[in-house]
């Protein structure tokens, strides 16, 4: 019986190239100390215990939005191709929605909002002037439902879960296609943002 014996490589792989849609979210060594500083802040706030602990995430379906407050699960999230290209807003980011989450989300950007900001040292701003040119926008579609007693047509912005009825028959409507919005703009004749 021969001894194992493994040949190493010299030289450490190399990455396959990754995609620009695949990248990889920022580490969570970061994300915890983002998380310590969280909690220094909430304190600094006025807040102890379960109410200081506040979970910061990397949420890459974020779209132009910096951060977003969810108070019901207490936490922060970030959006990761936005501070990839301007990592100075981090702070003042989860700044702004940690206030979020001190004063209650039903506030706003109203005065107890802006108070709690400027104890922390901060400018109550609401709105980021950031360039988000490039980034991936969100895709509105519209979905063609037809009624399967009378064949009557609808558009609809949502797919949905739930069962929707015809209102010329009451018949039940079926998903027939996602259509482009160019094509329902052609065929209502009305612009499609909303």
């Amino acid at each position: 019986m021969q001894p194992l014996q493994l040949e190493l490589p010299l030289e450490a792989p190399r990455p396959a190239e990754r995609s620009p849609r695949r990248r990889r979210l920022p580490s969570t060594r970061r994300l915890s100390a983002l998380e310590r500083l969280s909690r220094y802040l909430m304190r600094r706030l006025g807040k102890r215990g379960r109410w200081a602990r506040v979970a910061v995430v990397w949420n890459p379906r974020l779209r132009t939005a910096v951060g977003r407050a969810d108070g019901g699960a207490r936490a922060v999230e970030l959006n990761p191709r936005l501070l990839d290209r301007h990592p100075e807003e981090l702070v003042p980011t989860l700044v702004h929605e940690l206030c979020h989450l001190a004063v209650g989300i039903r506030h706003g950007h109203g005065e107890p909002w802006k108070a709690a900001m400027r104890s922390l040292g901060h400018a109550p701003v609401a709105c980021h002037h950031l360039d988000v040119a490039g980034l991936e926008a969100r895709r509105r579609r519209w979905w063609r439902w037809r009624c399967v007693r009378c064949g009557e047509t609808y558009l609809r912005r949502h797919r949905g879960a739930r069962r929707f009825a015809c209102s010329d028959c009451g018949g039940a409507l079926r998903v027939e296609a996602e259509i482009a919005a160019e094509a329902v703009v052609a065929e209502l004749g009305a612009p499609t943002a909303s």
